[in-house]
């Protein structure tokens, strides 16, 4: 069987946690495999209490149940479970340094500062896998806060739709042939 396009949304555990801006990554895994499976009955299961997952066809669909700085267990037992190599990873996560509206994808590049990237890396062992940075800087900011100033705070609601907007520009990136192989 070929190893499937393993999509890991970062973020935290909990309900308090679920609708903060720190769990960008994991509302993006929600809303494309939601997307995938043709609405919001997605089968997820739960693997070791180590993440939530869905598989069909080509994508594997992965929630860390581990907090946010101690993303690496999740992402390598994933790695493990879908007889994956991490460039069959593609990890979604919040980004401070991008406004929100903004995303990008990279791959091979350093965590900048981010402890969910750097603790993929560190079990990974590499950093060749494919990240989508996920813009959460509030726009309207006056003056620079630092990121835990604002990372668990609700995501505004006037910011709901351009995020949806978001998912859906990644999801049809992702499903580009051309995306996949990237530098």
């Amino acid at each position: 069987m070929e190893s499937p396009t393993v999509l890991i949304g970062l973020g935290n555990p909990g309900a308090e946690y679920a609708s903060t801006y720190h769990n960008i990554g994991m509302a993006a895994v929600d809303a494309i495999a939601a997307d995938i499976f043709g609405g919001a009955n997605v089968p997820w299961e739960t693997h070791q209490k180590l993440f939530s997952y869905a598989r069909t066809g080509h994508w594997a669909f992965v929630k860390p149940l581990t907090f946010m700085n101690d993303s690496g267990r999740a992402v390598r037992e994933a790695v493990r479970k879908f007889n994956a190599a991490p460039e069959d990873i593609v990890l979604l996560h919040d980004d401070s340094d991008l406004l929100v509206g903004e995303w990008k994808m990279s791959r091979g590049r350093g965590a900048a500062g981010h402890h969910g990237v750097e603790s993929a890396i560190a079990a990974l062992g590499t950093n060749q896998f494919l990240r989508v940075r996920i813009g959460i800087r509030p726009p309207e900011e006056r003056t620079r806060e630092k990121a835990g100033s604002f990372v668990l705070h609700p995501v505004q609601k006037s910011s709901e739709p351009i995020f949806a907007k978001i998912f859906d520009e990644i999801a049809e990136a992702l499903a580009e042939p051309s995306t996949q192989p990237l530098p």
